[in-house]
């Protein structure tokens, strides 16, 4: 098992896919739990026991999913080089990915107060404008901005779906690029950065600032602009996965409601007459 684990990652090196760091992680809790187990041996019920094992540790569904993802795409690479005959029967447990929480403006501003270093503050809010994916906005270089027409053309190649887009700079995002003109440095290429290196982990400084804020932790689609247009901009490929994330808050409800009646309030209550078209036809002149 760890021989096929290690040659799951040299494929993930070879191939440089985005996603490495996460396969390492995901890697570590398969390899801990089978150790020095025969792959040849591996059964669709030890597959079960992995399972068990990692619900009692309070992993989610989605997170054994990936974890077992991985165990599968390495069996794949063993049997397509012929070292393996066969793959065992790999399950799947049932996700349930729509975001639960929304955050709304007065709460993520009040959030942003508590949060003292600026350039994660920068990162969080082209987040909040964008929706874009958080790796993607760590892998922003200078080299996708055009200072001419103000916008951002990103590159298929550094996309997670593989297909370029361009942004407009305009409002907030504009506000934003400005900023980090300031803080630009000669000798790194990021657009979002900390002192010079890449933006790292901050939960644990995002977590402070909303216990802070006294706040419990998507506003194009609100705006009234097309859901295609929002997906263009943040990135995502396809509705299914859009509509995951674009939690509705309760004064949306509230607004839909007020706005439909107020809509069939302003209908007509009887029917208009409808002339016959023989009559009309027969009339004179």
């Amino acid at each position: 098992m760890a021989d096929l684990l290690k040659t799951l990652e040299r494929d993930y090196e070879i191939s440089g896919r985005r996603s490495l760091r996460q396969l390492r992680a995901h890697v570590k809790h398969v390899e801990r739990f089978f150790g020095a187990t025969r792959a040849i041996a591996l059964t669709t019920d030890r597959l079960r026991d992995y399972i068990k094992a990692r619900q009692d540790a309070g992993a989610a569904n989605a997170t054994i999913n990936r974890e077992l993802e991985g165990l599968q795409r390495a069996f794949a690479i063993a049997v397509e080089a012929g070292e393996l005959a066969l793959a065992p029967k790999f399950l799947g447990l049932r996700e349930d990915n729509a975001r639960q929480g929304f955050f709304e403006r007065a709460a993520f501003e009040a959030v942003l107060t508590n949060l003292k270093d600026r350039d994660v503050v920068d990162f969080l809010e082209w987040f909040f404008w964008t929706g874009m994916r958080t790796g993607e906005i760590r892998a922003l270089t200078w080299a996708a901005f055009d200072r001419e027409t103000w916008t951002l053309r990103l590159h298929a190649g550094d996309s997670k779906t593989g297909h370029g887009r361009t942004l407009a700079l305009e409002g907030e995002l504009r506000a934003i690029i400005e900023r980090r003109l300031r803080a630009r440095r000669l000798d790194c290429p990021l657009i979002f950065h900390r002192r010079g290196r890449p933006v790292g982990e901050f939960r644990k400084a995002w977590a402070s600032a909303c216990t802070a804020a006294g706040v419990q932790e998507r506003n194009m689609v609100r705006a009234g602009v097309d859901p295609v247009v929002a997906m263009r901009i943040s990135g995502h490929r396809t509705r299914a996965v859009f509509d995951r994330y674009n939690i509705v808050a309760e004064a949306d409800l509230r607004e839909a409601i007020a706005k439909t009646s107020a809509y069939v309030r302003g209908l007509p209550t009887r029917r208009p007459k409808v002339a016959s078209l023989k009559r009309t036809l027969q009339r004179p002149g």
